[in-house]
């Protein structure tokens, strides 16, 4: 009987134990297996041009997702081990084609309004011909007169079709008019009302802040606020160089229609520009108002990071009773 007892015990530690190292395994894979991801994008605003594609992986490639943005569309792709999800990246071929197409058949109708005109400019020349054959007394008694009623005729029918159009094209636009107007109408009065609620609120809000000068005054000044604000600074920064892009390649080109406005935005990047890694290039224009520009990164990301800086934070004792502080503060707001 102890035999068996110890037996079913044996089976069950095994399991246990097969089970906790699935766990561990699984555990050590999230921390330690890093997240490996990689992109490339151009813009142009000025012809409001933008392409941008990009792949995230993970667990050495089982598990991928590509992504790809182009002619105004978003397409995305996935990967789980041999399981493919989604559709294409690169849909631009169809959208080539059915460009090319009009322009093929255009080209033949071009090619065929000479010939035509050619056709008549002879038949003209051959009329002519024949009518100087004739004498000059026939000609005024048998063509002149049909041919200016048939020209007055066909005159007066295009004024008439003319003046249709430019009434019904006048009709239909005053038409638009009237009907924008009449919208700008009915949305002002609810404009004015969110307006109005906006500015209430606001003026509650500065109210409040008001009569609460003296307790943010003192919430700001406590000493242990500050060095939960010190502690999550230092934290922050640490997890930004960490999670920053191992490889990065920038060059942007950029200017306003005032050259000081340019010169402003230079100065601001160039307070920026020790702090950012990689290869950075920034050619200011000051004649011309542009912004275009093409970026390349790729990095990893440690789940392990994360769980470190929030670990780092969460166990110091101000942050903990700074976070009880604001939740209190605004409990007593609510």
């Amino acid at each position: 009987m102890l035999q068996i007892l110890l037996l079913i015990l044996k089976i069950l530690g095994i399991i246990l134990a097969v089970i906790l190292g699935i766990l561990i395994t699984v555990l050590l894979l999230v921390l330690f297996v890093p997240v490996c991801y990689r992109g490339a994008a151009k813009w142009d605003l000025d012809e409001r041009e933008l392409k941008a594609q990009g792949s995230v992986r993970w667990l050495f490639g089982l598990l991928e997702l590509r992504f790809a943005h182009r002619d105004g569309r978003t397409h995305l792709r996935g990967r789980i081990a041999w399981k493919k999800l989604g559709g294409r990246a690169e849909p631009e071929r169809a959208g080539g084609m059915e460009r090319k197409v009009p322009a093929e058949k255009e080209a033949p109708a071009e090619k065929e309004v000479p010939a035509e005109k050619e056709e008549e400019h002879e038949k003209e020349h051959e009329n002519g011909e024949e009518t100087v054959e004739k004498p000059a007394k026939e000609e005024k008694a048998a063509e002149d007169v049909p041919e200016a009623s048939e020209e007055d005729a066909q005159t007066a029918e295009e004024n008439t079709a003319h003046d249709e159009k430019e009434s019904a094209g006048s009709s239909e636009k005053y038409r638009k008019i009237r009907q924008a107007f009449q919208k700008i109408r009915e949305r002002i009065p609810s404009l004015l009302k969110k307006i109005k609620c906006t500015f209430r609120a606001i003026c509650d809000k500065i109210n409040l802040l008001m009569e609460k000068r003296e307790e943010i005054l003192a919430f700001l000044g406590d000493e242990a606020h500050r060095s939960a604000y010190r502690i999550v600074k230092k934290e922050g920064i640490r997890l930004l160089r960490r999670t920053a892009p191992r490889h990065l390649r920038l060059s942007v080109c950029f200017g306003f229609a005032d050259p000081y406005h340019t010169g402003q935005a230079l100065a601001g990047l160039a307070v920026l520009y020790p702090f950012v890694p990689g290869e950075i290039r920034v050619i200011p224009d000051f004649e011309r108002r542009v912004c275009r520009g093409r970026a390349q990164a790729d990095g990893r990301l440690y789940a392990v990071h994360f769980v470190f800086a929030a670990f780092q934070v969460l166990r110091r004792r101000a942050v903990r009773q700074t976070y009880r502080d604001i939740r209190d503060l605004f409990q007593a707001e609510a």
